[in-house]
Formats: C-alpha cells, sequence, structure tokens
C-alpha cells in the first residue's frame, strides 16, 4: 500500500513535459484508444520524472481520476491497488510502455491477464531482483 508521504521535495521539473503529455493524449493520431491514452498518460508522468518526488503517486493518482472523469467508475476504484506494483515497475524500467499497454488492455477489459503476460510481467518484474 502507498504510503503519505512526510515531506520530500516539492516542485515541477519538467513543465514542458507535462504539457506535451498532455497533448498528446488529446490527439487521436497520436493514441488513438482509450486504453493507449490511459497508458501512455500513466507510463509518461511515472518515467517522466516531472515532479522532484511522487511521480509513481502522482501516475496513479492521474490514471484514476482519467478513467472516472471518463466514466469508467468501477475501473477508477480498482486501478490504483491493481498498478500500484506496476508503477513502481515502469519507474524502475522494467515494464516498458509496449507491456503496460498489454496490462491495461486485459485491466479495461476485466480479464485476467492471460499465461503469456502473466510471464512477461513476471520476467520484467524479476528485472529488479
Amino acid at each position: 500500500m502507498i504510503v503519505a508521504s512526510d515531506g520530500g521535495f516539492e516542485g515541477v521539473r519538467d513543465s514542458g513535459g507535462i504539457l506535451a503529455t498532455l497533448t498528446f493524449i488529446q490527439s487521436d493520431m497520436y493514441y488513438p484508444t482509450f486504453t493507449e491514452k490511459l497508458s501512455y498518460l500513466v507510463f509518461k508522468f511515472c518515467s517522466g520524472h516531472y515532479f522532484n518526488d511522487g511521480n509513481k503517486r502522482i501516475a496513479l493518482t492521474l490514471g484514476t481520476y482519467f478513467l472516472h472523469k471518463n466514466n469508467y467508475p468501477w475501473e477508477a476504484c480498482i486501478f490504483m491497488r491493481q498498478f500500484e506494483g506496476i508503477v513502481y515497475h515502469i519507474a524502475a524500467s522494467h515494464i516498458d510502455l509496449d507491456l503496460l499497454l498489454r496490462i491495461t488492455q486485459a485491466f479495461m477489459e476485466g480479464k485476467d491477464y492471460s499465461e503469456e503476460l502473466k510471464i512477461d510481467i513476471a520476467n520484467a518484474m524479476r528485472k529488479g531482483s
């Protein structure tokens, strides 16, 4: 479970990256599906290190908010818990955007991960051990 922070560094490191990410997800030319937009949003805010601290928490919160604002209330309720471990491995560069997209597609379809996806996730997470 994510623990509340008692401090950390305040501030934005890359406002240009924030604006670029938000611009890209609004364009269907770059990310035509909702799932691609959600994956890109979470991935970039987690791996882009746009803030001095809290990038993983911000990525999870934005993903949840994005789901909520786009009328996916149930998915918004469970997103943070289900993706907490995923964003850790995104930040550690173990999970890339392609793998995150596959994970997010299964999540949005309400399906359990396929055996192939489970193996790919395990192999990606194993990089950090």
